[in-house]
C-alpha cells in the first residue's frame, strides 16, 4: 500500500476515450484536463464483458465482473415475469464501495452513478442516475440535499438530448448547449454537495451526458476515418468537449481547496459503429429460433391490436398515460414459435445474451418450454454457439461474433439458477446488436442514428496519488474500487476481483473468472445488500424504457 490520502475526487466520464480526448486537447478546447494530466499518471482502462453502462458503473464501484455483482446489461431477463425488466440496486450482489466506506466510517458524495436506484441511505449522499424514473426518486435519500440542489442547480436534472443523430446544425448547437448545462450542473452539484457533506472522503460525479453525445454525433467529431469534415458542424460539437472541459476544471479547482487526490475513470471507451447485427434473424435462419405458422401469427397481430386498443383508450382520458398497459412478455415481444424455439436473444445493445428455452426460462409446461433434458438444453446451447459463431458479414467476410462465452463452462456456474444468459456473444467491434425482430432478410444493416458505439478501451488517470506523471497506465475497470480504497489506507476484502492501480505492465485480463469466484459464487444470493425485493412499477418501468429508447439502447 502507497501512502494513503484524506480525500479522493472522482471524475466518472461516461464512454470517455483518448480517441476523442486527445484529439480535442491538441484542438486547445481541454485545458483543465490537459493542466490536469499534466500532473498524473494516465493509461488505458479496459472494460468488462460486456462493456454497457450501467453494468460496467457497476463493476467500477464494486470491483468485480458482472457474475459475481449479478447486472449485465441495463435490464435483466426476469423469467418468472416472463419479460425483461430494468435493474436496479436491489439486484447487485455485493457491497458498493459507497457501502464499504460508509460502514467504516467514512462520509461519501456519489452523484449520478448509473446502477445505484434505489439511493441507500449512507454517510454523506447518494444521488442516482439513468436508473431513476424521476430526480425525486434519485434524491430520496437525501432529501435535505436534494432542496437544495434544486433550488440553487437548476441545471441539475435528469435530462437526455440526443434521441437521434442531429439532422441540422441548429439541432445539434441547441442540444450541445444543453449538454453543456447538464455538464455544468452535474459540477456545480459537486460543489454544492461538498458543502453539504464537508467532511466526505469520496466525492464522485458522473456525466452521463458524454455517451448518448458521442453516440448520435460521433462523426462530426471527426477523429477517425469516418469522420465528416464540416467545419461548422465540427466547431459545434468540438463545443461539447470545451464544455465538458470546464465542468473537470469546477472540480478540480475544488480539489485543489481540498487538498484532495483525483481519479479519471470511464466505464468503457467509444468508436465508430457500422450497423446493427439482427442476432435473432441469424439464430432463425440456423433454425434455433423458429418462427409461427399463418395461425400463430394471426393470433400474435390480434393480440398487438388489442393492445394499441387499450392504450388508446387510456390517452384518451389521460394524454400523459405511456405503453405500461402493453404485454411486454417475451411471448408478446418476440414473434416466435416457442414450442419449437430452443434458444432466443431479449437484450440489445453491445452483446449478444441468449437463452435456451427450458423450463427454468420460460415455465415449466411444454405450451412454453422447448427443451426439458440436460441433454436437450447442452444441444441447444451448442446449436445457438455454433450458428452465431459461423455468422459473417456478406461483404467482408469477418466473423460477426468473434468472441461466444458459455457461461456454465466459463464461471462454473448454473446460469438458469442464477438468472444469467446461457451465453454471451461479442460483436465485431464495429457493430451494435439488435434483437428486436424486424422480419428483413438482412443480418446487417446501417443505423444511420448510432454513427459512434462502445469500445472495451476507457480511460484512467490518477493525479496526486505519488505516481509518476505520464502516459503509463494499463488497467481494468475492476480496478477503480481496489484503487480508491488502497488510497484512503482501507482494506480490500476478499471477494473483490480487482487489484489497486499501482503503475504500468499490468496484464490484460483473462475472461475466465479466478478460481476463488468459482467456488463460491453459486453461493451468491439473489437480492442485494443494499434494498432487498424492491420493484419498478409499470410506470416507472415503461418511462426507462422509454428512456433507454430515447439513448438508443432499445427499438
Amino acid at each position: 500500500m502507497r501512502n494513503p490520502v484524506d480525500r479522493l475526487v472522482v471524475l466518472g466520464l461516461d464512454g470517455a476515450t483518448w480517441t476523442v480526448l486527445d484529439p480535442m486537447r491538441r484542438r486547445g478546447l481541454m485545458p483543465n484536463l490537459d493542466a490536469l494530466l499534466a500532473g498524473a499518471a494516465h493509461g488505458t482502462l479496459r472494460s468488462i464483458i460486456p462493456p454497457v453502462t450501467t453494468a460496467a458503473w457497476t463493476t467500477m464501484m464494486t470491483g468485480c465482473n458482472p457474475p459475481r455483482h449479478g447486472v449485465f446489461d441495463h435490464r435483466y431477463y426476469d423469467a418468472a415475469a416472463g419479460r425483461m425488466k430494468v435493474n436496479h440496486s436491489g439486484r447487485v450482489r455485493v457491497p458498493t464501495v459507497w457501502k464499504l466506506l460508509s460502514d467504516a466510517g467514512r462520509s461519501v458524495v456519489s452523484l449520478n452513478v448509473p446502477g445505484i436506484f434505489p439511493p441507500p441511505k449512507l454517510r454523506g449522499l447518494v444521488v442516482s442516475g439513468m436508473d431513476a424514473p424521476h430526480l425525486d426518486g434519485a434524491l430520496q435519500s437525501c432529501p435535505d440535499f436534494g432542496a437544495r440542489l434544486k433550488a440553487e442547480v437548476p441545471d441539475y436534472s435528469l435530462r437526455y438530448f440526443w434521441k437521434h443523430a442531429p439532422k441540422s446544425l441548429e439541432e445539434l448547437q441547441v442540444n450541445g448547449r444543453l449538454t453543456v448545462e447538464s455538464f455544468l450542473g452535474r459540477a456545480q452539484g459537486g460543489l454544492l454537495a461538498d458543502q453539504h457533506v464537508p467532511d466526505w472522503s469520496v466525492l464522485m460525479v458522473q456525466f452521463q451526458n458524454l455517451d448518448p453525445f458521442q453516440h448520435r454525433v460521433w462523426r462530426y467529431l471527426n477523429v477517425d476515418e469516418t469522420g465528416i469534415d464540416e467545419p461548422a458542424w465540427n466547431a459545434a460539437a468540438g463545443e461539447v468537449m470545451r464544455g465538458l472541459d470546464r465542468a473537470i476544471g469546477l472540480l478540480c479547482e475544488l480539489a485543489e481547496r481540498r487538498d484532495a487526490a483525483v481519479m479519471v475513470v470511464s466505464d468503457h471507451g467509444f468508436g465508430p459503429c457500422l450497423g446493427r447485427i439482427d442476432v435473432n434473424r441469424i439464430l432463425v435462419d440456423a433454425g434455433v429460433a423458429r418462427l409461427p405458422g399463418a395461425v400463430g401469427s394471426l393470433r400474435r397481430r390480434m393480440k398487438q391490436a388489442r393492445d394499441h386498443l387499450r392504450v388508446w383508450r387510456a390517452k384518451r382520458h389521460d394524454p400523459t398515460a405511456r405503453s405500461a398497459s402493453f404485454d411486454h412478455s417475451i411471448s408478446s415481444q418476440f414473434p416466435f414459435d416457442w414450442k419449437r424455439t430452443i434458444a432466443f436473444a431479449p437484450h440489445q445493445d453491445t452483446a449478444a445474451m441468449i437463452y435456451v428455452n427450458s423450463p427454468a426460462r420460460r415455465g415449466t409446461t411444454r405450451d412454453t418450454a422447448a427443451l426439458f433434458s440436460p441433454r436437450q438444453i447442452e444441444d441447444a446451447c451448442r446449436a445457438a454457439e455454433e450458428a452465431l459463431a459461423a455468422a459473417r458479414h456478406p461483404e467482408t467476410g469477418q466473423k460477426l461474433f468473434p468472441t461466444i462465452i458459455r457461461m456454465a463452462e466459463t464461471y462454473d456456474l448454473d446460469p438458469a439458477r442464477e438468472g444469467y444468459p446461457d451465453l454471451i456473444a461479442m460483436p465485431d467491434e464495429p457493430y451494435w446488436v439488435r434483437t428486436r425482430f424486424t422480419g428483413k432478410a438482412a443480418w446487417v444493416t446501417p443505423d444511420p442514428n448510432l454513427p459512434g458505439t462502445h469500445r472495451p478501451e476507457g480511460v484512467v488517470a490518477l493525479a496526486g496519488v505519488g505516481l509518476t506523471p505520464g502516459r503509463s497506465l494499463k488497467a481494468r475497470l475492476i480496478d477503480a474500487t481496489p484503487t480508491i480504497l488502497d488510497l484512503l489506507g482501507m482494506p480490500i476484502p476478499e471477494h473483490i476481483e480487482g487489484r489497486p492501480i499501482h503503475a504500468a505492465g499490468d496484464p490484460e485480463p483473462a475472461i475466465e473468472a479466478p478460481a476463488a469466484v468459482r467456488q463460491d459464487l453459486a453461493q451468491s444470493v439473489i437480492d442485494g445488500p443494499h434494498r432487498r425485493g424492491f420493484e419498478y412499477t409499470d410506470e416507472e418501468q415503461a418511462i426507462l424504457e422509454q428512456r433507454l429508447a430515447d439513448l438508443g439502447y432499445l427499438e
